[in-house]
């Protein structure tokens, strides 16, 4: 039987050729499947209503997202709580913080931060807080624990309901640690602590204690409380606010 060996050609080499794309396609999917996200990101949502006695409802929502890129790490994160009471607003509180990390070595960091603040019940119309420092990571090697401690002097002014403003100089702490104790199960702790260096009674320390629960790879359920102290609130302020959540996490 005679076959032409030009179409012998032609037929072979569409087929050569898919045969040659086959690995690198094949490859080029495996990259684009394995490329990491920009940025790792939260929400959170929490609802709480009291009735009876007295009628209550308070609001809290969150979004935050990290990104790292070489040694560069960024975090931004927003929160906010509403809540009224009666039919009257009791709290209205929006916190807006940023920083940036700069990896020194594996352990040491330095860091510029930025804080926002606007608690009208709490006095402030405007709470801004820079600072420029070094921080170490700690329990680097180890899969369950994480610890990180960052310092540095700071500059905070104040915008007060009353029409005046403040500023001052201080220096900033904060400590940020996490717990997997079990697959699905986190505790948190984070404490800052801003002192004014001109008024050694003069501070703000806030902290929050969480303890969260996997769903799955997406949800969580989280229970939180949160304390915010300052030594010298504006007048008719409280120096010391509670608050008490759970709220639903969401990862995206």
């Amino acid at each position: 039987m005679f076959i032409d060996s030009h179409l012998g050609r032609r037929s072979l080499l569409p087929l050569a050729a898919a045969l040659a794309a086959g690995p690198h396609a094949a490859a080029a999917q495996e990259t684009a499947e394995e490329k990491p996200r920009l940025w790792d990101s939260e929400a959170e949502l929490g609802i709480s209503t009291a009735s009876g006695n007295s009628e209550s409802t308070t609001y809290r929502g969150a979004v935050s997202g990290e990104r790292d890129e070489g040694r560069t790490h960024l975090l931004l994160q927003t929160s906010g709580r509403y809540s009224e009471e009666e039919g009257e607003s009791t709290t209205q509180r929006l916190q807006g913080d940023a920083q940036l990390d700069y990896d020194l070595n594996r352990s040491v960091y330095a860091f510029a931060a930025l804080s926002a603040l606007n608690d009208r019940f709490a006095g402030y119309e405007l709470q801004l807080v820079e600072t420029l420092g070094l921080g170490r990571h700690f329990f680097q090697d180890h899969e369950t624990l994480e610890w990180r401690l960052d310092a540095g002097p700071a500059l905070r002014q104040d915008w007060l309901v009353d029409d005046t403003y403040e500023d001052s100089v201080n220096a900033r702490v904060r400590t940020k640690f996490a717990w997997s104790f079990a697959e699905s199960s986190t505790f948190r702790e984070q404490i800052t602590w801003t002192q004014s260096v001109e008024d050694a009674e003069e501070y703000l320390l806030s902290s929050e204690t969480s303890l969260s629960l996997r769903v799955n790879e997406s949800l969580a359920f989280k229970t939180s409380v949160a304390v915010e102290h300052d030594s010298q609130p504006p007048e008719g302020a409280e120096r010391t606010d509670v608050f008490t959540s759970t709220s639903l996490l969401y990862q995206f």
